[in-house]
């Protein structure tokens, strides 16, 4: 028996309350792809999406690591930081025909999607 199926029925029990704590999630908007038109006026390739409002998700930051850079001309330093932002959802969360070209908007910021697989 593998360590997961000792533990899915705590695990099962606790994600429903995780997902209804309000400080712990965000309410997210997920792009869905849907169709890129070449655009001649502008010349280029125009994107659209369906729009999914409302999901919640819970936001897991991970710094991978933060390094000190000179200012150029200036005195001192500039700790720059780079990190992924990770979203866990609901099985029932993501919608149907979820692709890495969609997008996930959260408050102000929107992030493309490198990555979808399913944890539990």
């Amino acid at each position: 028996m593998g360590i997961f199926a000792q533990i899915q029925s705590a695990v099962d029990s606790i994600l429903p309350q995780l997902y209804e704590d309000e400080d712990l999630t965000s309410s997210i908007t997920w792009k869905v792809f849907s169709e890129s038109v070449f655009n001649e006026t502008s010349g280029v390739n125009e994107d659209s999406y369906t729009d999914y409002t409302d999901i919640p998700a819970i936001k897991v930051e991970k710094q991978i690591g933060t390094r000190d850079m000179w200012r150029g001309n200036t005195t001192g330093l500039l700790s720059v930081a780079s990190g992924d932002v990770v979203y866990l959802f609901r099985d029932n969360g993501v919608p149907d025909g979820a692709s890495i070209r969609d997008l996930i908007i959260d408050g102000s910021f929107t992030y493309s999607i490198k990555k979808i697989w399913p944890v539990f």
